[in-house]
């Protein structure tokens, strides 16, 4: 397991435990994810619909809205093309 994919667990795991409440970047920082933003990005590239919070117009946090991925083309890419 790469350094990407660790942070990319512990981000989902943190997540999923806040439930459908939004968990701000200095939090996911402070737990060890070292760029959430970045790290959001990849989930979501990687299938993972994540919600931006905001309140009053200001970015409150993030929260997974499906805990299972899409099948998306970067998704399919990742685990590789079907052979013919």
């Amino acid at each position: 397991m790469t350094l990407a994919d660790a942070q990319q667990h512990r981000l989902l795991e943190l997540l999923r435990e806040a439930g459908e409440e939004p968990v701000a970047f200095a939090d996911l920082h402070a737990s060890g994810i070292s760029f959430p933003a970045a790290v959001v990005s990849e989930l979501e590239l990687n299938g993972y619909l994540i919600e931006r919070v905001s309140d009053h117009g200001r970015l409150v946090g993030v929260r997974l809205v499906d805990s299972e991925p899409r099948d998306t083309p970067a998704a399919r890419r990742r685990r590789g093309w079907p052979h013919r």
